[in-house]
């Protein structure tokens, strides 16, 4: 049944994508647990659509968010994705566009996740619908230090700018309250679960990721947890005996200044 229903999505993704803009359907789905098979509460729904389009320099590529910005699921593990109309390039930029894949992901605080990824063979096959339901299971993701890390710069860049990464459009004003708090929880649950590593000298990105929360913090605006932060970093960068190269002594520096503003700015918020 599920696959059926994700065959019914892509349809109508190629239907719309034969006349001049690309249409896909209102999407209703439900987010369960793979094990428990109950409803997911709070999980981070994003959808995007690949596409080629062809052009006289060559194929370009483009990623469509087709969510709506903010999109979670509620007390049933329901959410809806709205019917989108994508304009496709006119002639002579683009004389033909195709769409190669179509991803909805759900994601939780507590490092679990899942996703409906359909490819472009799965195409031909499919029925095209004004409205389709699906369902996405979760399970626990496991991640390297290195994926995890990659996976906190984008929470930060998105936070910051709206964007995710290069190939989909920005979010107008960034995250959300409850997007902050989510990208403060993976920041603080990666600072927990490679601390060892850090220490032990076998973690790039944990010095980054300490800088990173004390810029959420402050965006948030909790300036005494910014400070903390920053003081944990000067204290690894220390107990490593990084301080006896010049690089890691200005940098210090610049954490020091950084510390001195911040703390200036707490006091100004006490009076």
């Amino acid at each position: 049944m599920l696959k059926k229903l994700m065959f019914m999505i892509l349809g109508a993704v190629l239907m719309g994508a034969t006349g001049c803009n690309i249409k896909t359907p209102e999407i209703q789905g439900i987010v369960l647990d793979e094990e428990t098979k109950k409803p997911v509460e709070e999980a981070w729904v994003r959808a995007t659509m690949e596409v080629y389009t062809k052009t006289i320099a060559g194929n370009v590529h483009s990623s469509l968010s087709i969510d709506k910005p903010h999109t979670r699921t509620d007390k049933e593990g329901g959410f809806i994705l709205p019917s989108g109309n994508f304009k496709k390039p006119g002639f002579p930029r683009g004389f033909g566009t195709e769409v190669i894949n179509l991803a909805i992901g759900a994601s939780t605080v507590d490092d679990r996740g899942g996703r409906v990824n359909l490819k472009q063979d799965e195409l031909k096959e499919i029925l095209g619908k004004k409205k389709v339901e699906i369902t996405i299971y979760t399970k626990p993701v496991e991640r390297t230090e290195e994926e995890y890390f990659s996976h906190l710069q984008s929470l930060y860049s998105y936070c910051f700018t709206g964007r995710s990464s290069v190939e989909v459009p920005p979010v107008e004003g960034g995250c959300d309250e409850w997007e902050l708090n989510y990208a403060i929880a993976k920041h603080e649950s990666y600072l927990i679960k490679h601390k060892k590593f850090a220490e032990e000298g076998r973690s790039r990105g944990y010095g980054t990721a300490l800088e990173q929360l004390a810029d959420l913090y402050e965006k948030k605006g909790n300036i005494k947890k910014a400070i903390d932060a920053l003081k944990d970093k000067v204290t690894l960068m220390e107990k490593r005996g990084l301080l006896k190269f010049p690089d890691w002594r200005r940098d210090k520096e610049n954490l020091e200044r950084r510390i001195k503003e911040l703390q200036r700015k707490l006091q100004e918020t006490q009076e």
